[in-house]
């Protein structure tokens, strides 16, 4: 049974979901969206998930470099399982749930603790490539082309660059500090400090594991292109890298499931500058989002390839 505090915080974002959603979808007229999707090349379909599976290859790459800096070696194989299998859970879990998924299934051929310090120290060393994207939109001239865009560019920076430098402090601090933690956190804090100690000793492996998030960032940016040019939209890859850096990490906040009814308001909001009607926004944005679904359904299939499924989702 979920504890009553679950259960509140999924019917507030089911709440949020429905919310945003019937928001974005009251200002476009829906029979010209299914239209426009209609009319898509069926190409615009396949793209986005076949990109958003390399992407998964990135990052399986990038943790498996990690894990190796920490003296635990995983099969690529079952890196790329564990990272889909993640995003097969991640569409339905808040925000974060599909991380602590892939730290889940990463633990099954790792450690918990080298499993979580992996996948942290990924995703905060992502932080730096996103935020220099974001700070090419700024240059660019994001907040002449819509404010909320880039004041959300200018916060999410500031954001990750902190958070970035705050994990360096972090880790000057060691062990020591996380001494001070109660009881099992202090312990696992302890362990998980003592892990990304030893991972600073190895500065090009981090340099190289942050040198791959930019084609990861790239490539998703490859992505929104490819639909856009699908749906007629004469926005340059260049200018896509300045204006959906943004809008990515607004779509990817916490507030709806699978950033459902965010995802296309944003893109109408981006769009709107060129003159897309926001029924081509709103399509185009359902297109992109196939990229995620798609891949979360070869997670799913992995599930019954290796006989996971029943065993992995079954409640502890």
């Amino acid at each position: 049974m979920p504890r009553p505090r679950d259960a509140a915080l999924l019917l507030l974002r089911v709440t949020l979901t429905v919310g945003a959603l019937g928001w974005a979808l009251r200002r476009v007229d829906l029979s010209v969206a299914r239209t426009a999707l209609a009319e898509a090349p069926l190409w615009a379909f396949f793209v986005p998930p076949a990109l958003m599976l390399v992407n998964s290859a990135l990052h399986a790459l990038r943790t498996g470099l990690l894990l190796d800096a920490l003296g635990v070696r995983a099969p690529p194989t079952a890196l790329l399982g564990a990272m889909l299998k993640g995003n097969f859970a991640g569409i339905v879990l808040p925000g974060g749930g599909a991380e602590v998924a892939k730290a889940g299934f990463l633990a099954r051929i790792t450690s918990a603790d080298a499993a979580v310090v992996a996948l942290v120290t990924a995703r905060v060393l992502e932080f730096v490539p996103w935020a220099l994207l974001l700070l090419y939109g700024l240059a660019w001239g994001l907040a002449a082309w819509d404010p909320a865009l880039g004041g959300a560019a200018a916060a999410f920076a500031g954001a990750f660059l902190a958070v970035s430098g705050a994990t360096a402090l972090g880790v000057r601090w060691g062990p020591t500090s996380a001494r001070r933690l109660p009881g099992r956190v202090g312990v696992f804090g302890e362990r998980a400090a003592s892990a990304l100690t030893r991972l600073s000793h190895r500065p090009a492996r981090l340099a190289l594991v942050m040198a791959l998030a930019l084609p990861f960032k790239l490539i998703n940016g490859l992505s929104v292109w490819a639909v856009l040019h699908a749906y007629a939209v004469p926005l340059p890859y260049a200018d896509v890298l300045a204006i959906f850096p943004a809008a990515d990490a607004l779509i990817s906040l916490p507030i709806t499931i699978n950033g459902v009814g965010v995802r296309e308001g944003v893109f109408a909001r981006a769009l709107a500058p060129l003159g897309t009607p926001a029924e081509v926004a709103v399509a185009a944005a359902l297109t992109r989002w196939c990229g995620e679904l798609g891949r979360a359904a070869v997670g799913g299939l992995w599930f019954l390839i290796d006989g996971l499924g029943r065993r992995e989702l079954t409640p502890r």
